[in-house]
């Protein structure tokens, strides 16, 4: 699984809120979400692989991470939604 080659880059994401964003190999941004901690809520995608035939095909995909740390989680909302 992709995602997993990502752990330590996961280690030393921020507990501060942002966006991340998941990159497949070409570049296209596969997904893009929000957190209150980016390092718990990207941290949880290790978890959940097996837990839904959606969420296995997107970490199946993911090559590459990016995060943008917000001052607030309202902040990252409309980062988000841009």
């Amino acid at each position: 699984m992709p995602i997993q080659d990502l752990k330590a880059q996961i280690q030393q994401l921020p507990e501060q809120p942002g966006v991340y964003l998941y990159y497949d190999d070409s570049g296209t941004t596969l997904y893009i979400g929000r957190a209150r901690s980016l390092r718990d809520r990207v941290r949880s995608y290790l978890g959940a692989y097996g837990s839904s035939p959606k969420t296995d095909a997107l970490l199946d995909e993911v090559r590459r991470l990016e995060v943008i740390v917000t001052d607030s989680l309202v902040e990252a909302l409309a980062l988000e939604n841009h």
